[in-house]
This record gives structure tokens, sequence and C-alpha cells, in this order.
């Protein structure tokens, strides 16, 4: 195959959207990263769709790449979408659990920056192109969404640093893409749980100004320049 498409969250709301229209691409394979398969995917060929269970708050393997480098072709191009990602807890700075601060650093940082390192380390001759889903929760302070927050400028910054490292690297691409407050099951946590701003969030779903996920998905693919 010419193109494998990794995205991680991609049995629900963005990430499910973005596997929708990948499968479109006769000339690629798209790999889930998720805990389960959607049920509109159940019936995709395995050899179109390849689902590895995963769950992100786990500890990392290199072996999740496995069935990857089997089939990867040296004048292949990889693609990964770095999607998943989870908002809670939302609360005030003081009240954490400390077992939410590990769940949302595993989810949102651990688990994706190892696995960026470890598909550089393991296909150095591969075309790569490296999409962090961002979110202006990530340049602004929002009370009561630090560790989302925070997660999100982490990683848009690991991203900034990835590109100047590789900016003489033509095999490396990346990007960094906002892509709006979306109509998924993260805006219904946001609906669902009490801090300063709920009712700005509430209004937009009230207001039908939430974004489609296969809106945002459709224009992710246009602004990677990834045409079908």
């Amino acid at each position: 195959m010419k193109k494998i498409i990794i995205i991680t969250g991609a049995n629900r709301g963005l990430g499910k959207a973005l596997v929708d229209i990948a499968l479109k691409d006769e000339d690629a394979i798209i790999v889930s990263f998720s805990r389960s398969l959607h049920n509109e995917h159940n019936h995709i060929s395995k050899t179109k769709l390849i689902f590895i269970k995963t769950d992100l708050s786990e500890s990392f393997s290199a072996s999740i790449f496995e069935i990857i480098d089997k089939k990867l072709a040296s004048n292949a191009t990889l693609y990964f979408f770095n999607n998943a990602s989870i908002i809670l807890p939302i609360d005030k700075i003081g009240r954490f659990k400390e077992m939410d601060i590990e769940m949302s650093i595993k989810v949102n940082v651990q688990y994706p920056v190892n696995l960026i390192n470890s598909l550089l380390n393991k296909f150095p001759n591969n075309k790569i192109i490296l999409v962090n889903i961002s979110s202006g929760a990530g340049n602004n302070p929002i009370p009561f969404w630090s560790l989302y927050g925070a997660a999100k400028a982490y990683m848009k910054l690991f991203f900034r640093t990835l590109e100047e490292e590789n900016k003489d690297n033509n095999k490396i691409k990346l990007y960094s893409i906002d892509p709006g407050v979306l109509d998924t099951g993260m805006q219904e946590n946001i609906r669902d749980n009490a801090f300063p701003n709920q009712d700005y969030f509430r209004s937009l779903k009230e207001d039908n100004k939430l974004i489609k996920p296969e809106d945002a998905a459709l224009k992710i693919f246009l602004e990677i320049n990834y045409y079908i």
C-alpha cells in the first residue's frame, strides 16, 4: 500500500469522521488505535481497516507497530493523527485526585509522545506526516480546564520543536490543527460539568454553533493537502 493512516481515538467523534474519509482512498490502509471499533466499521475488511485495541491510559509498547511494520513498503507514506484526548477532570486546581491527574497526563501527553518517538525511530526511511489535533484551550487559560489546556499546550510546543529539529528533513511534515468546537462526546462532558464558562458552551449547542465532526475532518484533510 502507498499510504498507512494511523488514527488514535478512531471509534467516535472526529476520529471516526477521519476514518470515514480515509476509507474512500483506495491506496490507503487505515489503522485504528482505539479501545473499540465503531459499529459502522464492523463490516470493513480487516485488510483495509486494521483495529489494534489500545488503551492510551496504559503503558506504551512499541509492539503496537508490529503489524504496520509487516505491511509498510519502503516507499509508503505514513500518516499519524494524534486525535484521542480526554478533557476530564474538569475542576479547580487543588481538588484533583492523583489518579485523575495521572490519567489525563497519560492519555493526552505521555502515550502520544511515546508513540511519535517510536514511530520516528522505527520508520526513518519513510515519509511521515504527523497531524496534531490541537485546541484553543492550549493557547489561553480556561478555569477548571488546567489539565486539558496544559496538555494541549505541551503537544503544540512538542510539535513545534519536532518541526524545528526536522526543518531540513523533507521526509517529515508536521501540522497542528485546531478544528474548532465540535459536536462530540467531549462537548457533552463540558456541558455536564460545572465550571465558570459552562453557560457559553451550553449556548453553542443550543444555538447550533457546534461544528459537525465530518465537516471538521474534511477540512483537516484539505489542510494537510490530502486529496482523495
